[in-house]
């Protein structure tokens, strides 16, 4: 961006420039310092203005030039963010037309990325070993076992995920198990195509 003052074209231009672009376009370092103080000069100009229709002017220039800059910060804000985002996942986003208050932005939003990042996966590793079965399902082998069961005798056809039993155990059933599981269980399984009845 040239080193000229701020302006209505200058502001939609650099509007433009960064609605149409991917990264962050260059901008002075004190560019919402300069805004800031043309609003200011506008408003100066507003209230010692004496003719009606220049005043309404002058307003309706105020409101454009507050909508652009809003905009502008708004584009750029996007941005920031994604490459906070991006960051955080070891990626390695262009930063290098940030002006120093955005580059305060991003750091502060990096860092709550990657300590948060940190807590819930921590956290997640800790409710994942909690969610461990306590106690192995009974998976007898033993024909004796399995002779002495009343019973039905089911072989695994297929890997199951995890799930709670009508007698309010966790199993975790893989093919080819082989085990004994109260009637209601296995008929249940067995219309779910998952196992196959080896006696009765």
């Amino acid at each position: 961006m040239e080193e000229d003052d701020i302006n209505y074209r200058i502001l939609r231009e650099i509007q433009q420039m960064e609605k149409n672009s991917p990264i962050l376009s260059e901008l002075k370092s004190a560019f919402y310092l300069e805004i800031s103080e043309y609003l200011e000069e506008l408003t100066d100009r507003l209230q010692n203005e004496s003719s009606s229709q220049k005043q309404t002017l002058l307003k309706e220039e105020i409101q454009n030039i507050q909508k652009i800059a809003i905009n502008i910060y708004e584009l750029r804000e996007k941005k920031i963010l994604f490459a906070a985002i991006s960051k955080a996942r070891g990626g390695n986003p262009d930063i290098k037309n940030m002006i120093n208050i955005e580059k305060n932005l991003f750091d502060s939003i990096l860092n709550v990325l990657k300590t948060t990042r940190i807590k819930f996966l921590k956290k997640q590793s800790i409710e994942k070993k909690n969610i461990e079965p306590k106690e192995e399902p009974a998976k007898p082998t033993n024909p004796e076992e399995i002779q002495k069961n009343s019973n039905p005798v089911i072989r695994v056809t297929e890997d199951m995920p995890e799930f709670i039993g009508t007698n309010e155990k966790k199993y975790n059933l893989r093919k080819n198990d082989i085990l004994s599981l109260p009637d209601d269980m296995c008929e249940m399984l067995y219309r779910r195509g998952v196992v196959k009845k080896i006696n009765n």
